[in-house]
């Protein structure tokens, strides 16, 4: 498993985000475990490289955001570079 880091602006943009949405912390540490655990999970910007782009889709019922995260990886460490907190465009998870 590998540590995940944010960089500074991450870390202000996800405080920021807790303060907005309930359960944004929540989604936050998902990503958080997924990348950990599996940094291959989002879409790679160029083929076969390590800086990539994930989604979570959260829900207008949840008071959940979709975040939109960049981040890099090698073998020790993930590194979160962006994050973009933004309104749901889904009422409901699992719902368009």
């Amino acid at each position: 498993m590998r540590s995940v880091v944010e960089a500074p602006d991450v870390q202000i943009a996800a405080d920021d985000a807790f303060e907005i949405w309930t359960r944004a912390e929540e989604a936050w540490d998902a990503i958080k475990w997924a990348l950990a655990r599996d940094p291959t999970v989002g879409e790679p910007l160029v083929e076969g490289g390590t800086l990539r782009v994930l989604t979570f889709e959260g829900a207008l019922a949840y008071d959940m955001p979709t975040i939109v995260v960049l981040y890099d990886y090698d073998m020790q460490r993930v590194v979160i570079k962006s994050a973009k907190f933004e309104v749901p465009k889904a009422g409901q998870i699992g719902r368009g």
